[in-house]
């Protein structure tokens, strides 16, 4: 049998579309080694992954959220520090943070609300947080530093963390973040709010409605707390301490609950999403007007499942 060996051209083509890496050959001898390219910054719109949260203190009862006596009720923030987590989305390059500003959208007279809502604190990363200070009211708002100022470098692997805490005077105020960037010889802007709302700040010296642990009479919290169904555990508890308390999912006031006798230990910690149904039922009958809202059905929520 001859050894009989074709030659010729080989073609091959690569149509349409943004390709990555490509290897075109004709013959392969040997090994290939193929190094693929870093993240491309033209195929993202920004180049930062942004994350804010509410920072309070150590405390599960600071008082970081007001109801408004508004119809329907509105939940907002009361005045105090936002915590705002800032990397890179690209794993091959560093982005750097020339400035952030925060601006201003809409300002209104402070209208009253019901101070006694609280909300646990989140839990934050054990990163060294930056802190900024910035005045409202000012015509331009600018963030003053009280330590180390912009510029900065992040990265997918060295976050940073700015601890901002804006001043609203006395009026609501919708603000939001911008974030001056440079990366790759490009530069560009983000925004940074509320899921794609402003971020709505109230005054610590807004009118108050008068509630203190007993909500007046008229107060929403009361009202919203009824419709709820779902909330978390602030205070846990136990056949051995039996006494608990929930924040509800829609802003109404904080529930009192009685640990159930048919459930297992440990099921009510601190921290836990339960469902519950709520009704009003009346203390002394010869007091019609002494009403109190009771907990009842008191069960773990069901936990999301998990994306596989």
């Amino acid at each position: 049998m001859s050894d009989e060996r074709q030659t010729g051209n080989t073609e091959n083509q690569v149509n349409g579309g943004r390709q990555g890496a490509v290897v075109q050959a004709g013959a392969i001898s040997g090994g290939v080694h193929l190094h693929l390219p870093g993240d491309g910054l033209e195929d993202t719109e920004s180049p930062l992954i942004v994350t804010v949260e509410r920072s309070g203190k150590d405390a599960p009862y600071d008082e970081q959220t007001v109801l408004l006596e508004t119809d329907p009720p509105e939940v907002m923030v009361r005045e105090g520090s936002f915590r705002v987590t800032v990397e890179s989305s690209l794993t091959g390059r560093a982005v750097i943070l020339r400035r952030m500003r925060p601006v201003v959208l809409s300002r209104r007279p402070a209208r009253r609300a019901c101070h006694g809502l609280i909300t646990p604190p989140p839990t934050f990363r054990r990163v060294a947080p930056r802190h900024f200070s910035t005045d409202l009211n000012k015509a331009t708002p600018q963030l003053q530093a009280e330590d180390v100022d912009f510029p900065f470098s992040v990265s997918a692997t060295d976050v940073e963390e700015f601890i901002i805490t804006p001043a609203a005077g006395g009026d609501e105020i919708l603000w939001h973040l911008e974030i001056d960037w440079l990366c790759a010889g490009r530069h560009g802007t983000t925004t940074v709010d509320d899921h794609g709302q402003p971020f709505a700040l109230y005054p610590r010296s807004g009118p108050r409605l008068g509630c203190g642990y007993e909500h007046v009479p008229g107060c929403p919290a009361p009202r919203l707390a009824l419709e709820s169904t779902q909330g978390t555990v602030l205070v846990g508890c136990s056949k051995w301490s039996p006494h608990g308390r929930i924040k509800p999912d829609n802003g109404g006031t904080i529930l009192d609950f009685t640990y159930p006798n048919e459930s297992r230990a440990g099921e009510y910690y601190r921290g836990r999403v339960v469902n519950y149904t709520v009704r009003l039922t009346h203390g002394d009958p010869r007091n019609p007007r002494e009403l109190f809202l009771v907990v009842t059905d008191v069960r773990p929520a069901p936990e999301a499942p998990k994306t596989p």
